[in-house]
């Protein structure tokens, strides 16, 4: 098991387009009261960066203010392979997936988190991307960017 998960990386190209593509990762914090804590998110990516929006109030928040170190997770399981598997420790997944590790902020600059959630807007709902942003609703919702430190991506067929 350890020699796939070194022999079976996703390219680059591979990569981008499963970051295009996926609409929930895993944002992974640190607590106050030392356990891991983990959530869902849409998100988007571009600039070499993960941007994802919320309220900005909550645990997500305080964790990151505590300790901006994270980790984000994104995958796609494509089917059980258990076709011809006699014994059920043999079925396997197919997937593909991507565990980053970056340091994660607060966007305050404005054009900032109007270009980002502008890019939330354009991936999640695209009938809307026209549509002008209230500035109130900018001001008052939380974006997070994570600055990603390193990524890999694997898959198994």
């Amino acid at each position: 098991m350890r020699h796939r998960t070194k022999t079976h990386l996703l390219t680059q190209e591979q990569i981008d387009n499963l970051l295009y593509r996926v609409e929930i990762g895993r944002l992974g914090t640190y607590s106050q009261d030392s356990y891991p804590y983990v959530l869902p998110m849409h998100f988007v990516h571009f600039d070499n960066k993960i941007y994802m929006h919320g309220l900005p109030k909550g645990k997500k928040i305080d964790n990151i203010k505590f300790n901006s170190n994270v980790c984000f997770e994104i995958d796609e399981m494509l089917s059980l392979l258990y076709k011809g598997v006699e014994d059920p420790c043999d079925v396997n997944t197919e997937f593909n997936s991507i565990i980053l590790r970056g340091s994660a902020s607060l966007v305050s600059n404005l054009n900032e988190k109007y270009r980002a959630l502008s890019k939330i807007v354009e991936k999640f709902t695209p009938h809307l991307k026209d549509k002008e942003l209230p500035e109130k609703m900018v001001k008052g919702t939380a974006v997070i960017k994570i600055d990603i430190l390193d990524y890999v991506g694997r898959y198994y067929k």
